[in-house]
């Protein structure tokens, strides 16, 4: 069964040769690419910051939702699903993972939107799905990974940079005004102090257990004891999960296409019409923004005030 195309192929432009040299040759194709893949990215830089595309099916068929990259927000995907939902074509869903997670909230929506969903779902796992993207996965009937998918990474971290040694050689002190003890806890100006770590683990904890909580609401044929003893951070692959219960079945996208097919009523022998939302947005898109995928770390250490994250991330690079 083909795999639907989320980008339509670009026509091919006319040849025409340009006697320039050097730098201003390499600009100028550049900028021709740029702008003649803009014309479709546009719109996934609009649904990337919160508009879903309304895509309805004109006969009965699959929605596909493509999860990529860390999740920094799930408005669009929240409201495709809600659209979905009242789309009397879309016989089930199938979620495309290819994710190591991110931050907590926009994770529970999305969870909270697919535990919602009243027609089949099905979870297909890429690369990566862990941590919140295998929180995301959870929510739905039947997930399926490739045997060599990174999955699992059950857990909640919070970072901070601090870089008080830095300032003080080159002498500068920050000065702060505060209404309480706690209320510039995480502060990259100084050390964090025992009492601070203390309480900030007892929040970071709080957020586990959920993550745990939905983990067995999902996971039901597993036992609390089993779950937990899973769920300490550590990474498997989709053939380790599928041993351990985390996940369903083995197999690819198109092995979850043909369950989302089944589980819909529609019959097998026939390519299923299909309605698909990708958040991710253009490398033109990213440039012009600035968000780009690889300076997450970065920008996550860098941030003011602290968040946790449902993310898989063994380093800062």
């Amino acid at each position: 069964m083909p795999i639907p195309r989320a980008v339509p192929k670009r026509p091919p432009s006319e040849g025409r040769r340009f006697f320039l040299g050097g730098f201003p040759l390499v600009i100028l194709i550049l900028g021709i690419l740029g702008i003649g893949s803009c014309q479709y990215n546009l719109s996934k830089m609009t649904s990337a910051v919160g508009q879903a595309s309304d895509n309805t099916l004109a006969e009965p068929g699959i929605a596909v939702l493509a999860i990529r990259g860390e999740i920094i927000s799930t408005e669009w995907a929240v409201k495709a699903v809600k659209n979905w939902q009242a789309d009397a074509n879309v016989k089930a869903l199938l979620i495309r993972i290819d994710s190591p997670g991110g931050l907590v909230a926009p994770c529970q929506e999305l969870s909270v939107a697919l535990r919602s969903f009243r027609k089949p779902k099905v979870a297909s796992m890429g690369s990566v799905a862990a941590s919140g993207g295998f929180y995301i996965a959870v929510a739905t009937d039947t997930i399926y990974a490739n045997p060599g998918t990174i999955t699992g990474s059950i857990g909640v971290i919070m970072e901070a940079i601090e870089f008080s040694g830095a300032m003080e050689k080159l002498g500068v002190r920050s000065e702060v005004i505060k209404s309480g003890r706690y209320k510039d806890s995480g502060s990259p100006f100084r050390a964090m102090r025992p009492d601070e770590r203390e309480v900030l683990q007892g929040m970071l904890m709080n957020v586990y257990e959920q993550f745990v909580a939905d983990v067995l609401k999902g996971r039901s044929l597993m036992t609390e004891e089993a779950v937990r003893a899973l769920a300490d951070g550590r990474v498997y692959s989709g053939e380790e999960a599928k041993l351990l219960g985390l996940v369903d079945e083995i197999g690819g996208y198109e092995e979850a296409l043909l369950e989302a097919v089944r589980r819909g009523g529609l019959p097998l022998d026939k390519e299923p019409g299909i309605t698909y939302e990708d958040g991710q947005i253009s490398l033109l898109g990213q440039l012009i923004s600035g968000d780009l995928p690889f300076l997450d770390p970065v920008k996550s250490a860098a941030a003011s005030g602290l968040t946790m994250k449902y993310i898989y991330r063994p380093g800062l690079f």
